[in-house]
């Protein structure tokens, strides 16, 4: 049985069930497989709050999206169950997550950005877990 993936949207935690059938395991560079679409919204200090999760051993079908507002300040977190290079290419941004931990980013929402996994050490490419999409 599959775990569920999960995604904190502004203190409120949101389970997707992962869908059956529905092809590729997570993704690469070249294919992308559409998951669930939900949209965060700002909490009383106009912070968004999006999370992510990486699992070697159980990889999510789809990719989730998160639509938030267009210029509010994303708290994006990122957990991993192995050690791994967590990738914002949109936003320049690089970071190792330890296995069993968290890595967090701040940034302003103002283009669509995909947030992808990969070896320690890497500086592209990687597997797509989430994806954030502005909306007006």
């Amino acid at each position: 049985m599959r775990r569920p993936a999960r995604l904190l949207l502004a203190g409120v935690l949101v389970l997707f069930p992962a869908a059956a059938g529905c092809g590729a395991a997570g993704s690469t560079a070249g294919t992308v497989v559409s998951g669930p679409t939900v949209t965060a919204r700002a909490d009383s200090q106009g912070l968004t709050a999006v999370r992510f999760d990486h699992s070697a051993t159980h990889p999510e079908p789809a990719v989730p999206t998160v639509q938030v507002r267009r210029g509010t300040t994303v708290v994006l977190t990122v957990g991993s169950d192995v050690a791994r290079r967590v990738l914002v290419p949109e936003q320049g941004r690089a970071l190792d997550v330890s296995a069993g931990g968290t890595v967090t980013l701040r940034f302003l929402a103002l283009g669509t950005f995909t947030v992808r996994v990969a070896e320690p050490g890497a500086v592209r490419g990687g597997t797509i877990i989430g994806r954030v999409e502005p909306w007006h």
